[in-house]
């Protein structure tokens, strides 16, 4: 992938990131203390040293008795006679005790001042920013809290919104990763991978692209096989129906010969197998076609008998006795000839597998939740590694049931057609022999 000249490292972004934090902070505090100074010199806000100025003022003179101040003095004082008993104060409750105990220690802050009288008075000020309204003191907190609370506010909400504004910025660039998984995910190859002008994201998006062109030749080689394939098999098929035509009419006109019984009924096997396969040529060509047989309602007595039917053929040839047992009824909608295949398929190679004299037993039978058709041979039963893979195609590893002639086809094709189904096919073993157990669910017939 060709990287943009214009992309910017992670650590960049970061950097501006943090620097973009410290301008604002450095804004707000410009602009909070820029505040502070309009507000003091509109008098709205008394300085910090108000307080000690105030008492100053009204001590200047060593007046000889108290004069009470106005609402405007900012420090807290109590008033007491030589006796020590109160006289008045501007403060009540535990802050008039702690003016008096504080007053005792003259801490920093606090001021004992005595009248010729022998009265004497306690201040208390405090360093701070107050409101100039009398009003507002009473019923506000201190105006240096709340200001220092306002510029701890401002700097948190410059925070807030440049980190929404780093998460905003590298989600979208991330967004670019989910959309070309998806992509790749569905096998949409054909598309330019886009910059995330990121140069470490930019650097994982070009590992993504090579991947996706890996990918890209994988699947087109890949289809080009299956196109080269799927010629050779139609043409295949379309070069076998000439002796599968020959053999079907030489089989008809033997019949028209006076034969005697046993021969005529051999014929007749071999013209219904020869029928049979001209079936599954015609599907052949219409499967490399692209073709799909339809679903079409079909009666379960009538399956199970015509399945019946074109496995006894070979249940005689080899001398193997088929045992049936069906209880099946109703309609259900399927792929007629796929499914009698995928099943005379595990019949077949319940037969191939039973002894001479054997026999092999098929029980169709409802279900709850549908139908199911049962076969039980009386051979050596599959193996465990056939129990896991006997449905994998091409797979001809079972050392307990080997034979000449297969291509591991038989019972994967009966497997995908009985998945294509909605339904499922469980290869298990009993004391006699192999058991194989193909359950279908319900479907709704289309009227």
């Amino acid at each position: 992938m060709e990287k943009r000249k214009h992309s910017v490292s992670l650590s960049y972004i970061l950097l501006r990131f943090g620097f973009l934090m410290m301008t604002c902070v450095l804004a707000c505090t410009v602009i909070w203390y820029a505040g502070l100074s309009y507000l003091e010199s509109r008098e709205y806000v008394y300085p910090g040293h108000i307080g000690y100025q105030q008492v100053e003022d009204m001590l200047e003179k060593s007046p000889n008795e108290f004069q009470k101040p106005n609402d405007d003095f900012l420090p807290e004082y109590v008033l007491l006679n030589k006796n020590n008993n109160l006289i008045t104060s501007n403060v009540d409750g535990k802050t008039r005790m702690a003016l008096l105990e504080k007053g005792e220690a003259k801490e920093p802050g606090t001021l004992q001042h005595t009248y010729e009288d022998g009265s004497y008075i306690i201040f208390r000020w405090h360093f701070r920013k107050e409101f100039s309204n009398p009003v507002w003191r009473a019923s506000l907190p201190p105006f240096e809290y709340l200001w220092w609370a306002t510029l701890a506010i401002a700097c948190i909400t410059c925070w807030i919104l440049n980190t929404l504004w780093l998460k905003s910025h590298l989600v979208t660039k991330l967004k670019l990763f989910r959309d070309v998984s998806k992509k790749i995910a569905a096998q949409e190859l054909d598309f330019e991978i886009p910059h995330a002008e990121i140069k470490e994201f930019d650097q994982a998006l070009g590992a993504m692209d090579e991947m996706r062109q890996a990918l890209y030749s994988s699947l087109t080689s890949e289809w080009e096989s299956q196109q080269q394939r799927d010629s050779e098999m139609a043409a295949l098929a379309h070069d076998l129906k000439t002796p599968i035509t020959l053999i079907g009419g030489n089989a008809e006109l033997l019949l028209e010969e006076n034969l005697n019984e046993e021969h005529r009924k051999m014929i007749s096997t071999i013209l219904e197998s020869n029928n049979r396969a001209k079936q599954y040529v015609n599907s052949l060509l219409e499967t490399s076609k692209g073709k799909e047989e339809t679903f079409e309602c079909v009666t379960l007595d009538n399956l199970f008998q015509e399945v019946y039917q074109n496995a006894l053929p070979l249940a005689n040839t080899k001398n193997v006795s088929l045992i049936i047992n069906n209880t099946l009824n109703g309609d259900m909608v399927m792929q007629k000839h796929h499914l009698i295949r995928a099943i005379g398929n595990v019949i077949q190679n319940a037969i191939e597998y039973t002894s001479i004299g054997g026999s092999v037993t098929i029980e169709g039978s409802m279900t709850d939740n549908g139908w199911q058709i049962i076969v039980y041979d009386e051979g050596p039963g599959f193996s465990h590694s056939a129990i896991l893979h006997a449905t994998e195609r091409l797979w001809r590893g079972d050392n307990a049931r080997t034979s000449t002639g297969h291509n591991g086809l038989g019972l994967w094709f009966a497997s995908q057609v009985i998945h294509h189904h909605n339904g499922e096919m469980v290869i298990s073993n009993s004391d006699n022999g192999g058991i194989v157990i193909m359950k279908f669910n319900k479907n709704e017939i289309p009227y």
